[in-house]
């Protein structure tokens, strides 16, 4: 996976953080199951950048397990600063659930922050990397580039093709994240970016 995030998984859960931040989109296809905080991403709203991403299990009743990772980061003073002390945090962590499997618990979201797995390699588009993986009709994309929540969407829409490719029909949700960071820039190609996005999902 990109640098400066962490992939785990425990119980049913996967988890990516990104304790400092990162820039997010999503895009959702059909009626998702059970989701949480989706609204953060989109453009008009007013947060830039999340703290992690969260696929539990079990449908609806699994979206406990977000509690557990928004604790493990606050633990940390991982979060969107709410006042002038390092613990006056927030942690948002979007989320969006699978179908299958047992309910993910709160205790199981925690766990999964510090068992990491192994993903696939990135790949090289331009001067960026972007690598993702998919679990039950959730996809999870990131990439180093500098990104707006709206390219991240953009990224997020191209990316469903590979789903499709790979075999799924029913209703998805992917995520993207951009670890990129302000200031720090290169030119970024997004039709790149989009055009590599299904293969992780859907190699050729």
């Amino acid at each position: 996976m990109i640098g400066g995030l962490f992939v785990g998984r425990s119980g049913g859960v996967t988890v990516v953080l990104a304790p400092w931040g990162a820039a997010a989109g999503v895009d959702t296809r059909g009626a998702p199951l059970g989701t949480r905080e989706l609204d953060l991403l989109d453009p008009p709203n007013l947060v830039r950048r999340v703290h992690g991403v969260c696929v539990p299990s079990g449908g609806p009743r699994g979206l406990a397990a977000v509690d557990g990772v928004v604790r493990w980061l606050a633990e940390r003073n991982h979060g969107l600063p709410v006042g002038s002390e390092p613990h006056q945090v927030v942690p948002l962590v979007p989320a969006a659930a699978v179908p299958g499997g047992a309910p993910s618990t709160s205790d199981d979201g925690y766990a999964a922050c510090t068992a990491p797995v192994e993903c696939g390699p990135p790949v090289t588009v331009g001067e960026h990397t972007i690598g993702g993986f998919a679990l039950a009709g959730v996809g999870v994309i990131a990439t180093d580039a500098v990104l707006s929540k709206a390219e991240c969407r953009r990224i997020a829409v191209s990316a469903h093709d590979g789903l499709v490719r790979a075999g799924h029909r029913g209703g998805a949700t992917v995520f993207v994240l951009a670890t990129g960071v302000d200031g720090v820039t290169s030119p970024v190609d997004l039709n790149q970016l989009c055009t590599a996005a299904p293969d992780l999902f859907a190699p050729v």
